[in-house]
């Protein structure tokens, strides 16, 4: 019994069976041509960080491990927040996982600062060691019109009023 039997003045309804079958090969064929999501890339990503640095077949939680799928996050993260800047958790998640691979990072070089230098150069990340903080001027010195660089103009405008008056 059709849906519409039981009214007087229905319509006769053909399924178009054809056009039903042509539209589930178009999808099908949308899915298979889909390029792999960003999220799918990162889990990749972070799996062949993972076999890059494992120690045994099950290692998933060494410190040079979490170091690793940590970057690769991060370098995930830091893509998602270029294109939505506005993200706020994303950015507050971001910062989590900066310094916690900076404190991992700490450990390694406490206990073994040979591995802890080829990991970063094995990354290709920055890190500096703890303890070896910036003095003042070095850390001015790293930005742009700053302290130093005003101290350093004060001082050759300094140095030419006194060869002046001295040649005067």
């Amino acid at each position: 019994m059709a849906l519409y039997e039981i009214f007087e003045d229905s319509p006769d309804i053909e399924i178009p069976y054809d056009l039903i079958q042509e539209l589930e090969l178009k999808e099908a064929k949308a899915a298979s041509s889909k390029l792999p999501s960003a999220a799918s890339i990162n889990k990749s990503n972070i799996l062949n960080a993972v076999q890059k640095f494992k120690h045994h077949s099950n290692d998933v939680g060494s410190v040079e491990v979490q170091i690793a799928s940590a970057n690769e996050r991060i370098k995930y993260l830091t893509k998602h927040l270029l294109a939505n800047k506005k993200d706020k958790a994303a950015m507050r998640g971001l910062d989590a996982l900066v310094n916690h691979r900076r404190k991992l990072l700490n450990y390694v070089y406490k206990h073994d600062q040979a591995k802890a230098e080829s990991i970063v150069a094995e990354l290709g990340i920055r890190f500096r060691a703890p303890g070896q903080l910036w003095d003042k001027e070095t850390k001015y010195r790293a930005f742009k019109n700053t302290k130093s660089k005003w101290l350093k103009i004060r001082a050759e405008k300094k140095a030419s009023r006194v060869s002046s008056s001295a040649s005067a």
